[in-house]
């Protein structure tokens, strides 16, 4: 069970109300038009994967609200020192603190000055892609049902995508991992085939065996990268995003993608979200 820390909420509301301004060359009767995106996926779903090269292919930023605050305790900023002393108590950063992160740092992206520069894409027009935003049931609500902070339309989430990748393949492929201590890079040696269709081959070096290392010597397993810690991880995962994608769900806001054949199925994903993309401009 986590516990949250209590943030001084004179001066976090200060930097939440600078965060919720919206950027000053911002139209505020075409800023709703942005399509931003939430991914929800279970632990070892392969979500940052798939988040980083959707972000790639789409020319947009992702944002990983675990950078976004370690790169505000780096800069020592007000929210930052906030995060620091939750820290050091041991205890998560309540959503209130999570949200002001966020919001401070959506501001900083300029969105629509973003999308004009790049402009790869002539009929939608995508603003970002969210990673690990809304976590908890009472940050997707403040996101379209608070009064006191209401967010503005051009950070918006337009639909959430629920990564949908089974528990025991998400078990199978995080016990999976390794990291060669020689070359740095990662690996994956789980070969997933199952009954219902999921088929993820192993993800090795090119060419294989690798001629410059030994993976029996030299790729290391995390030492948290066991079935006890992970089971722990999904149950905590289950309790925590099962009624954030319910809420999405209800919202009409929710895209459901199985990767039946892991990073291999990006195209599909792809093509599903500019799907959606679309029937919502036409909205």
């Amino acid at each position: 069970m986590f516990l949250h820390c209590t943030t001084r909420k004179v001066s976090i509301n200060r930097v939440l109300t600078r965060g919720l301004q919206t950027t000053s060359n911002a139209d505020p009767n075409t800023s709703s038009r942005l399509i931003n995106i939430s991914l929800i996926g279970r632990p070892a779903s392969g979500k940052g994967t798939y988040g980083s090269l959707l972000a790639e292919k789409l020319k947009i930023p992702l944002v990983i609200v675990g950078d976004v605050l370690r790169d505000h305790v780096a800069k020592g900023t007000e929210i930052g020192i906030a995060i620091e002393n939750c820290q050091k108590e041991g205890k998560l950063a309540d959503d209130e603190l999570v949200t002001a992160a966020l919001l401070s740092h959506l501001k900083s992206l300029n969105l629509r000055t973003a999308y004009e520069s790049n402009n790869v894409d002539n009929d939608i027009q995508f603003g970002y892609i969210l990673d690990g935003y809304p976590r908890s049931l009472v940050q997707a609500e403040t996101m379209y049902e608070s009064s006191s902070l209401p967010w503005p339309k051009e950070f918006e989430i337009t639909f959430a995508v629920d990564i949908d990748v089974p528990d025991e393949i998400c078990i199978d492929k995080m016990l999976g991992r390794r990291k060669c201590t020689i070359c740095k890079k990662a690996f994956n040696v789980a070969d997933v085939n199952t009954k219902d269709g999921y088929v993820m081959p192993p993800n090795l070096p090119n060419p294989y065996p690798c001629t410059e290392c030994d993976m029996d010597k030299d790729w290391e397993r995390r030492l948290d990268d066991t079935e006890d810690i992970m089971t722990a991880r999904l149950k905590e995962f289950h309790k925590i995003s099962s009624p954030v994608v319910d809420f999405f769900g209800q919202k009409n806001k929710l895209v459901k993608f199985q990767p039946f054949n892991g990073i291999a199925d990006m195209p599909l994903m792809e093509d599903l979200i500019r799907k959606r993309a679309m029937k919502e401009i036409v909205k």
